[in-house]
């Protein structure tokens, strides 16, 4: 079993953009339904024969609380291997009745600060299944002459996809399946998405099949922590004096996150602000979390930029700006699970 999470920035941002309305990917899918000769249809939790056009309107209104610039949905696809398939005779009505139960598991995967366990039913979320899959440019078939890009894939290729809303039904929660570990642990879901078809369809999956974690090599740490204090020593250069990084405290945000890529990828966002010399008074919150700082908080920040640049400019007064937006000591920040 194969179960993956889509990442529009590496997956096509014509088709899985998910930072506004569903119609786009929604429209792909129902694109790549049409090529196997069938309409599309969606079912959820409950029921069966949800058309397109239902869906797109359940995901773009389940927004409130969220920002313009955040994930509005989430795009999923759960790939039975051929032997899996073959095992259940690519049966729609198993595979609906399996994705169902992929679904509780992925809600009840969700940490949530009260202890409570989701439900499907706490989520708004669509799945259609499509019977076929066509050959890439990017796989190893086509850059070797065996397959060109567009061919039908040989075999039994049926496989899900699912549509889920970034926020509960509710309206009350933001649901991050690619956030923090303790919030979502993605392979966790994905190791026991392989497990409940084995349960429920008393099928003994192959040593291929399984989902084999990839162990953190904790031994590159020290290495890792080296240069990411060469980073923000470089970093220190460039900035103002009320925004210079505390090296010690960065390090142990990298540490909390066990050098993960968002971290990284905050790094790489506040050096280019620095170098670009725009305010960064956010960068904390920016490495722990990989968010930016709640638009009413930002407000405030945004008033220095003049102020911040004209320190920069070097007029010749002695001025210093303090940045008003950040609280003194710790502050509670929004994670990857909004209350």
């Amino acid at each position: 079993m194969y179960v993956k999470l889509i990442n529009p920035a590496t997956h096509g941002k014509a088709a899985y953009s998910n930072s506004g309305s569903s119609a786009q990917t929604l429209n792909y899918l129902k694109q790549e339904a049409g090529r196997d000769g069938e309409e599309a249809s969606f079912f959820g939790a409950d029921r069966d024969g949800l058309s397109a056009a239902e869906l797109r309107q359940e995901i773009d209104s389940n927004v409130k609380g969220l920002r313009a610039t955040d994930a509005k949905f989430y795009s999923l696809v759960i790939s039975p291997s051929e032997s899996e398939l073959l095992h259940i005779d690519n049966d729609e009505d198993k595979l609906k009745n399996y994705t169902r139960q992929a679904m509780e598991q992925y809600a009840a995967n969700f940490q949530l600060k009260d202890g409570r366990q989701l439900s499907s039913q706490d989520l708004v979320w669509g799945a259609t299944i499509h019977r076929e899959r066509s050959y890439r440019g990017t796989d190893p078939e086509v850059s070797t002459g065996k397959a060109k890009v567009g061919e039908q894939r040989p075999g039994l290729q049926t496989h899900i996809h699912v549509v889920v809303s970034a926020r509960d039904a509710e309206q009350k929660i933001t649901l991050n399946p690619g956030g923090r570990r303790n919030r979502f642990d993605l392979m966790k879901w994905q190791a026991a998405a392989g497990q409940q078809f084995e349960k429920q369809f008393g099928y003994t999956a192959q040593a291929h099949e399984k989902l084999r974690p990839k162990q953190r090599d904790a031994s590159r740490d020290a290495g890792r922590a080296a240069k990411i204090g060469e980073r923000v020593a470089a970093l220190n250069l460039r900035v103002t004096k009320e925004e210079l990084l505390d090296p010690q405290r960065v390090q142990q945000i990298a540490q909390g996150r066990e050098y993960d890529k968002t971290f990284y990828r905050s790094l790489a966002t506040i050096e280019r602000r620095a170098q670009q010399g725009q305010p960064i008074d956010n960068a904390y919150h920016l490495l722990r979390t990989g968010r930016e700082r709640p638009e009413p908080q930002r407000a405030a920040s945004t008033m220095l930029q003049a102020v911040q640049q004209a320190v920069r400019s070097n007029t010749g007064r002695e001025e210093q700006t303090e940045h008003i937006s950040e609280k003194k000591g710790r502050h509670s920040a929004e994670l990857d699970i909004e209350m």
